[in-house]
Order: structure tokens, then sequence, then C-alpha cells
């Protein structure tokens, strides 16, 4: 190889390497907002959604929303819309069973639907790419008897009777379902409920970090102290042998339902939901001319 051969392999080399280094780092400080979904589930449910654009629950669909759930009396006209489409592509792609041995109901479905899809307003359907079932107990939740619900990172259980009961109230932070499919969220990255709804490689990640253990400390203040605090006792109760999990399901169920509170007692916590979910609850009014 002679003199200008080897230089020109060098330089050619060189700009392959450099090439390899900008990639590498682009793809480890990405925003989240320009990441795109690999998983070939996700990547299907986000394609469903797309084709429910436009369509619109029934009459009787909506009935059901309305006489039962406390939230809908809050949400943002501008908001209906997207949350009918992703009701639609959920009863279409989600398999929801009744463990009584019947089929569930029309009822039993909407609600499930309709509140796991509160969470996922202003994001994709791609969030629960790796949930396989939805059980909805009677009461009692076989092997769990003294839980109302709970998640893994594929499957959601759910007591009807606590479900039923805890929809109503919008205001109370006890609501089971959103509760639970929080914990799925937060499951989705990496299959670890910390209560981080985003990967190591995120640019908030960090951020997560500071802020659960942060809050990891005020649960436990308020629940030893007794206080009443706007993410409720539970999340401190599950705290208080070290245990995070809690703080992501109750602190989405407290954005939710009592956003205002949560925004003027734990502005930072606040903040990242909002950022995290795209939605603003604290600035939601209610509308009684909906019903």
């Amino acid at each position: 190889m002679n003199e200008f051969e080897t230089i020109f392999y060098t330089i050619l080399i060189g700009g392959l390497f450099l090439i390899l280094v900008i990639n590498y780092k682009r793809k480890k400080f990405i925003p989240k907002s320009e990441k795109k979904v690999t998983n070939q589930r996700g990547i299907n449910l986000d394609l469903s959604l797309e084709k429910k654009k436009g369509f619109s629950l029934s009459e009787n669909q909506k009935l059901i929303i309305t006489e039962n759930i406390g939230l809908y009396s809050w949400l943002p006209d501008s908001l209906i819309q997207p949350w009918e489409e992703r009701i639609l592509c959920f009863l279409d792609e989600f398999p929801i069973t009744y463990m009584k041995r019947e089929l569930p109901t029309e009822e039993m479905k909407i609600l499930v639907a309709a509140e796991a899809c509160l969470l996922i307003l202003k994001r994709s359907l791609s969030d629960y790419r790796h949930l396989k079932a939805i059980h909805i107990w009677e009461d009692e939740i076989e092997g769990y008897e003294n839980a109302k619900g709970n998640a893994s990172r594929f499957e959601i259980n759910l007591s009807w009777k606590y479900l039923k009961s805890s929809i109503k109230n919008a205001r109370d932070g006890h609501n089971l379902t959103i509760h639970e499919f929080a914990h799925l969220i937060d499951f989705a990255d990496d299959g670890i409920a910390q209560s981080i709804p985003v990967s190591k490689i995120s640019t908030d990640y960090n951020e997560w970090l500071e802020i659960v253990d942060s809050e990891h400390a005020s649960l436990m203040k308020a629940y030893e102290s007794g206080k009443n605090y706007s993410i409720r006792a539970y999340g401190g109760y599950k705290s208080i042998n070290g245990s995070k999990p809690e703080i992501f399901s109750c602190g989405t169920t407290a954005f939710f339902e009592r956003g205002s509170r949560l925004k003027r007692e734990c502005p930072k916590i606040y903040n990242a939901f909002k950022n995290f979910y795209g939605l603003d609850p604290a600035s939601w009014r209610k509308d009684t001319n909906k019903f």
C-alpha cells in the first residue's frame, strides 16, 4: 500500500468512526418526543389508534360514561374526541374477562377502557404495549384477598365492587383503575415498578430519580405524622420499608383527581406529571352542563 492509499484509508476509517460516535450520542440523548417505539406490539397499537381518527362512541357508551365517571364533567371539551378514539381502540385491542365465568358486561368494558385511556389522552396506546389481559373480579381477587386491584407488566386485576365505588368521586384520590394502569406504565420501559416511568437513557430520568427520592421522604413524613396529604397515605404506608412503587401510581391518581392541591403542595412532582402526561388537571373546571 502506497502513502496515498494509507492516508486515504486512515481518513476513511476516521470518518466512519466519527459518524458512529455522533450517532451513538444522538441515540443516547435523543429527546423523548423524538423516540420511536420499536416494540412491534406498540407499533401495531399506534397504527390501530390512527385508524380510529374521527370515530366516536355510541350514545349508549357515552351514557355509561356520563352516569358513572366523575372525572367526565371535569374533562375539557378539547380532550373528548381523542379520549373516545382511544377508548374504541382499547376495546378492540385488549381482552377484558369477568372472572365469574360470565361475559363482562358492556358497562364493565366501557368503564375500564375509559378510565385506562384517561392516562394516555395526550400519549400513545403503545404505553400499554405489554398488556395481555385485564381480569375483573366480582369483589375479592383470588390470591390477593386484601387487594382491590393489582398490576404486573402483562396483566391487571380489578375488583368490580371497588371499581364502581371509586370512580364517581372525582376528588378523593382513590381511583382504582387509574392507580393500576399507572403501575402498568411504570412497568413498561424496564419491567420494574420503581416510580420512574422513563428509561435510563431518557433526558428526564435524573429528574424523576430526584423527584421520587424527595417525594419518598415527604410521604414518609406525612404518613408518620398522620398529616392529610394530597398523595394519599397508602403511598406512605407502602414506602415505610423503603419501597417506592406506589409514588407514581398514587401520585398519578392525585394528579388527575386532586390536581390543584397537588400543584400547590408538591409543585415539582406536579410539573413532572404534567410534562409526562401532557395534561394540566389543575386548570380543569367542572362543567355540570355535560350531564
